[in-house]
């Protein structure tokens, strides 16, 4: 029972120490490939690291730290780099206003910075009309939360209906668009890219 334990600690471990090496090396814009060259190391170990089948020695977690350049605990989730958290405070947004007669809907970008690249959010309210000319198509996957109010989401061949607290999951590449169907309504809108 215990060997089953400490199988499992040590799965979650390699897991988690591959996930943060990964997610490391690519918020420096590193491939594998430049990071083998610069640690000496095989690509394919990397890669495994990576993936969770491996946990580095000391001496390899050391030479990863120096080649991407953060501290050692950071690799091992003992310290948190201050580009992961990202807080979008309601006092420092403007307020959201639809343009006067435009028709058209007005956004507030919630992410920011080095997060932002592969996930973007919104709040959104809709205007009241779907315009010809703004269907959205983008890559990657796009979710939406209704927060408030009621909204219809047009596809090429459908129309969708939510309401307050339903959720929409789609990918981005499928031409899209939004309105309200009611006096007002707030979205959720999360884009993340593949």
């Amino acid at each position: 029972m215990a060997d089953t334990k400490n199988a499992r600690a040590s799965a979650r471990t390699a897991e988690g120490l591959g996930n943060r090496v990964k997610a490391l090396r690519r918020r420096r814009e590193l491939t594998l490939e430049q990071l083998s060259a610069a640690t000496g190391l095989n690509k394919g170990y990397l890669s495994r690291i990576e993936n969770g089948e491996k946990v580095p020695s000391i001496s390899t977690a050391l030479k990863l730290a120096q080649a991407m350049d953060v501290p050692t605990g950071m690799l091992f989730g003992e310290t948190v780099d201050d580009d992961d958290i990202h807080v979008a405070r309601s006092v420092d947004r403007s307020p959201l206003h639809e343009p006067a007669g435009s028709g058209r809907y007005a956004l507030t970008p919630l992410s920011e910075g080095a997060l932002a690249s592969r996930v973007e959010s919104y709040l959104m309210h809709p205007s009241s009309d779907f315009e010809a000319d703004d269907r959205a198509q983008h890559a990657g996957t796009e979710a939406i939360y209704v927060v408030d109010g009621h909204v219809a989401i047009a596809f090429a061949d459908r129309t969708v209906e939510l309401a307050a607290g339903d959720y929409i999951q789609f990918p981005g590449h499928l031409a899209h668009h939004v309105r309200r169907t009611g006096a007002t309504a707030i979205v959720l809108i999360v884009i993340a890219q593949s």
